[in-house]
C-alpha cells in the first residue's frame, strides 16, 4: 500500500496558506479602516475649528460695530450739551454787563433762547434761590434749587430724577455761571426732559433695534432710558439672565458703576432673546453710556455668513457620517468575505477544513440522531495521472455539487485532498441510506466512485469517537472497493 501525497489543491496546507492570507488582509483592512477615521476625524476637528474661528470673527465683527455705535451715541449727546453750554455762555457774557438781572434786555436774551426738544426753559438761578425765566419770576418749590449749592460745582450738568408717579421724566439741566468782578452773580441754566434729550439727539442705532441707557455712576440712577418695555429708574433694576459664564450681572453692573469700559452677554425674558451690551464712560459728569442691541440686529449683517457656515458642517457631517456608514458596511462585508474565503474550499465551494474543526471545537456534546458521514474520492490519483489533474478537479467537483444537491449546503467539509465529511442531525438512518445511495448511483454513472463511511449517535459517544468511526468505517469500504477493482489501494 502506498502513501498518498495530497492531490488536486486546497488540502490542509493551502487552507493554511488561505488562513494566513485572510488573517493579513483583515489586519490590512483593519488599519485602513483605521487610517480613514483618523483622516475623518481630523476633517471634523478641522471643520470645527474654522466654524469656531469664523463664529468668533464674526462676534468680534459685531463687538466692533457695537462700540462704534455706543460711541457715536456718547458723541452725539456730548456734543449736544455742549453746544448748549456754548450757548449758555453767550447768554450769560451778555448778561453780566446789564446793570440789572430782571432788565428788559435780560429778558430778551433768556426769550431769544432756541427752545426745543432738547430744551424746554432757560432760567437764572439768583443768590437767594429766586427762579427768574423768559416771563419774570418763578417759584422754586419747596427750595428744589439751592444757589450755593450748585455753584460750588461750577459750570455742570445734573439729572434730577423725579420722586412722584406723575412725573413725566427725569430733568436735566445744564449750568453755568454768570460772573463779574470775579464774583458769580447768578446761574443760568437750561432745563428739559430726559426723554426729550434723547428724542432730539438719539442716534439711529442698529436700525432703532437697539436702546440705551444714560447712568449716574453716582447713584446708579437710569436718567435716559429709550427701551422699548418697561422703564428702569436704576441701573439695579436692570433684568438679567445670565447664559455667558463670562457675565454676571454683578460684575456687570459694578463695571459700569466704577466707569469702566466693556461688554456683556445676557438674556432678557421680555426681549426673549439674547442681548449684547457695550458700556462706556461719558465725559461729562460721572455718566455711563449703556447701549443694548439683540442678537438678532447685532448679527444681522454676519448671520447669511453665520447660517451658511452651519450648513456647510451640517453638510459635511451628514457626508462624514454617511460615508462612514458605508465604510463600516464595507469592512463589515470584506471582513466576512475574507472570512469566507479563509473558511471556503476553493476549489469545490464547501467549507474548508477551517470551518470543520471550528464546527467540531463547538459542539460540545453529541444530539440524538446526528449521524457522520465521511466520504473519500476512489482513483483519484489514477485519474490524475491518466486524464491530468483537470480531470481529477473535475471529479472532485462533481462530488461536492452532489453532495449539495442531495444533503444540501450545511454541514459538509472537505478536509483533505479527495476528503469529504457531513453532518446530519434529525434524520433516520432509512432517510440517510437513500440519500447517500442516491448519490453513489450518481457519481456511478458519471463513472466516478467514492468510499462512504457513516456513524451514527450512541450513548456515551463523544465528536472525536463519532468521526473517526465514521472515518474507520470509510476506510473498510475503500478496502473492499480496492479489493474488488484489483487495484493497490492508496491511503
Amino acid at each position: 500500500m502506498k502513501k498518498k501525497k495530497p492531490e488536486n489543491g486546497d488540502g490542509k496546507s493551502g487552507e493554511i496558506k488561505n488562513q494566513k492570507i485572510s488573517n493579513f488582509l483583515k489586519r490590512r483592512q483593519i488599519r485602513y479602516l483605521l487610517a480613514t477615521i483618523v483622516v475623518l476625524m481630523s476633517l471634523v476637528v478641522l471643520v470645527l475649528v474654522f466654524a469656531f474661528w469664523m463664529y468668533k470673527i464674526t462676534e468680534n465683527s459685531c463687538y466692533v460695530d457695537l462700540k462704534s455705535e455706543t460711541e457715536t451715541a456718547i458723541s452725539t449727546l456730548e456734543t449736544s450739551l455742549r453746544n448748549d453750554r456754548r450757548m449758555l455762555r453767550v447768554i450769560a457774557g451778555q448778561i453780566r454787563n446789564e446793570e440789572e438781572l430782571e432788565s428788559l434786555e435780560t429778558n430778551g436774551y433768556l426769550s431769544n433762547y432756541d427752545i426745543n426738544n432738547q430744551v424746554t426753559q432757560i432760567y437764572m438761578l439768583l443768590p437767594d434761590n429766586e427762579l427768574i425765566a423768559s416771563k419774570g419770576r418763578r417759584p422754586n418749590p419747596d427750595g428744589e434749587l439751592d444757589f450755593k449749592s450748585e455753584e460750588a460745582l461750577k459750570d455742570h450738568i445734573c439729572a434730577s430724577v423725579s420722586d412722584d408717579p406723575t412725573s413725566y421724566s427725569t430733568k436735566i439741566r445744564n449750568f453755568v455761571q454768570i460772573r463779574e468782578g470775579g464774583y458769580c452773580i447768578g446761574l443760568l441754566f437750561s432745563e428739559g426732559s430726559a426723554a426729550g434729550v434723547a428724542q432730539a439727539w438719539l442716534p439711529d442705532i442698529y436700525g432703532k433695534k437697539g436702546w440705551l441707557y444714560v447712568v449716574n455712576r453716582k447713584t446708579g440712577e437710569v436718567i435716559i432710558d429709550t427701551s422699548p418695555s418697561s422703564s428702569i429708574t436704576d441701573i439695579n433694576e436692570l433684568a438679567f439672565r445670565q447664559v455667558d459664564r463670562h457675565y454676571s450681572k454683578s460684575e456687570t453692573i459694578d463695571s459700569i458703576m466704577a466707569g469702566k469700559k466693556g461688554f456683556s452677554v445676557f438674556a432678557s425674558k421680555a426681549a426673549g432673546e439674547t442681548l449684547y451690551m457695550c458700556y462706556l464712560p461719558i465725559d461729562i459728569e460721572e455718566w455711563e453710556m449703556v447701549v443694548v442691541v439683540p442678537e438678532s440686529a447685532a448679527f444681522s449683517e454676519v448671520s447669511p455668513v453665520r447660517s451658511r457656515m452651519y450648513l456647510l458642517i451640517v453638510l459635511v457631517a451628514l457626508i462624514i457620517i454617511g460615508y462612514l456608514f458605508w465604510l463600516l458596511k464595507e469592512f463589515r462585508g470584506s471582513i466576512a468575505d475574507a472570512e469566507e474565503k479563509a473558511n471556503t474550499d476553493v476549489l469545490t465551494g464547501l467549507q474548508n477544513r477551517n470551518r470543520f474543526e471550528a464546527f467540531i471545537g463547538k459542539t460540545d456534546a453529541l444530539k440524538e440522531k446526528l449521524a457522520c458521514v465521511y466520504i473519500d474520492a476512489n482513483g483519484l490519483h489514477e485519474l490524475n495521472n491518466s486524464k491530468g489533474h483537470s480531470a481529477g478537479d473535475q471529479m472532485l467537483r462533481f462530488i461536492a455539487d452532489t453532495l449539495k444537491v442531495e444533503f444540501g449546503g450545511d454541514n459538509i467539509y472537505r478536509i483533505g485532498g479527495d476528503e469529504f465529511v457531513l453532518f446530519r442531525a434529525g434524520k433516520t438512518e432509512k432517510d440517510l441510506e437513500e440519500g447517500l445511495e442516491r448519490f453513489k448511483e450518481a457519481l456511478a454513472r458519471n463513472n466516478y466512485h467514492a468510499a462512504v463511511g457513516v456513524c451514527t449517535y450512541e450513548s456515551g459517544l463523544d465528536m472525536d469517537k463519532l468521526i473517526k468511526s465514521a472515518e474507520s468505517n470509510m476506510y473498510e469500504a475503500k478496502r473492499r472497493y480496492y479489493e474488488k477493482t484489483g487495484k493497490d489501494m492508496r491511503i
